[in-house]
């Protein structure tokens, strides 16, 4: 079958073969007057004819080609998103091989922008969400937005400027501390606040909170689920036994038990504690105790462990650690008439002193 543009050529060779036959008939008769009117109107619009099918046949190439690389790129495409896109299943499968041993199982998989979100649970407890390239290759612990990016240097200027205000006085001041209990640079606060409480702690208002985020009944900290636990453990000590049994928990947790507070147990019965009193607050009471402290925390502007608030003011001396006299000095400027406790010098904790500056955001 012939294609368009093969026939428009035998159209345009037919008109040029006509043209050429009579010129030769009129040169082979021999006449000498000019071409007649007829003749040339003709041969006008057979040139036209022919130049409008060259026209033609050249915008169908240049049509047929863009088409061409329309196709390939499309097949390019496809060929490329089918290589770098294994799919939801595919992702599913993988996690569950790595969970098989840990008795953990896959929630679900789903879309999110360019990734896969994965929700997965570990002996029947929810775990927070990861994410996975679509070409299954990298897992990603935490995605963070340009709007959250955004979100946390407001958040800093604005506690930039609220440290460089006056911390306001009163006659009872007010300080909260607001930490994660995995946070190094937290319980560095912690252990430089304990003289600190133990010298005032009948003249200034101590408020201790846990900076987390709660979302419904999933609630997420900064160093993960064996954090959120020991939160939830720490808030229910706090809760039931008050800040002197508090403040001896984690000083004892801080300094003996590490980063996943396996000794916490040890601890309690070293100090009176229940541990099963306390297992039984976190089953039924840790996610009211944790949405508690999250609202508390985003409430004050508490997303950096730690952060020190003296009567509503955000104050840098939080960083001071390993010094307790700092401490005391800032919460002493806050009184309106100074109690004789704040004449007490407390001693530097030099161990503590190695890490100043730092915190967990």
């Amino acid at each position: 079958m012939e294609t368009e543009p093969e026939k428009i050529e035998e159209v345009v060779a037919d008109v040029s073969q006509a043209s050429e036959k009579e010129e030769t008939k009129v040169e082979g008769e021999g006449v000498e007057q000019s071409v007649s009117p007829e003749v040339k109107e003709k041969k006008k619009w057979e040139c036209k004819l022919l130049t409008l099918c060259k026209e033609n046949n050249r915008i169908a190439i240049l049509s047929a080609l863009v088409l061409l690389i329309v196709l390939m790129g499309g097949l390019a495409f496809f060929r490329y998103y089918k290589k770098n896109n294994v799919g939801a299943e595919a992702i599913k499968s993988k996690i569950e091989t790595l969970l098989k041993d840990q008795g953990g199982e896959v929630n679900e998989v789903v879309i999110d922008g360019d990734l896969f979100k994965v929700t997965i649970s570990i002996a029947g407890k929810e775990q927070p969400s990861f994410f996975v390239t679509k070409d299954g290759k990298k897992l990603i612990q935490d995605v963070i937005t340009f709007e959250e990016i955004e979100k946390q240097k407001a958040e800093a200027k604005k506690q930039e400027e609220e440290s460089n205000r006056p911390i306001p006085k009163a006659e009872k001041p007010r300080v909260d501390l607001y930490v994660m209990s995995f946070c190094p640079y937290g319980n560095k606060a912690e252990d430089t606040m304990k003289p600190v409480y133990d010298l005032l702690k009948n003249k200034v208002d101590f408020n201790f909170h846990y900076i987390v985020t709660v979302e419904g009944n999933d609630v997420q900290s900064l160093h993960g689920p064996t954090e959120v636990t020991q939160n939830e453990r720490e808030a229910c000590v706090l809760r039931d036994y008050g800040k002197d049994k508090w403040f001896a928990f984690v000083s004892y947790v801080n300094s003996k038990c590490g980063s996943d507070g396996s000794c916490w147990e040890t601890g309690a019965k070293s100090l009176g504690l229940n541990s099963a009193k306390i297992n039984d607050c976190v089953s039924k009471d840790g996610l009211s105790l944790m949405t508690a402290n999250g609202e508390a925390s985003t409430e004050a502007g508490a997303s950096g462990s730690p952060t020190m608030i003296i009567n509503g003011i955000s104050s840098k001396v939080a960083y001071q650690y390993g010094k307790p006299e700092t401490y005391k000095k800032a919460i002493c400027d806050a009184f309106n008439v100074a109690p004789a406790e704040c004449a007490k010098v407390l001693a530097d904790q030099t161990a503590s002193a190695t890490a100043q500056g730092g915190s967990c955001n």
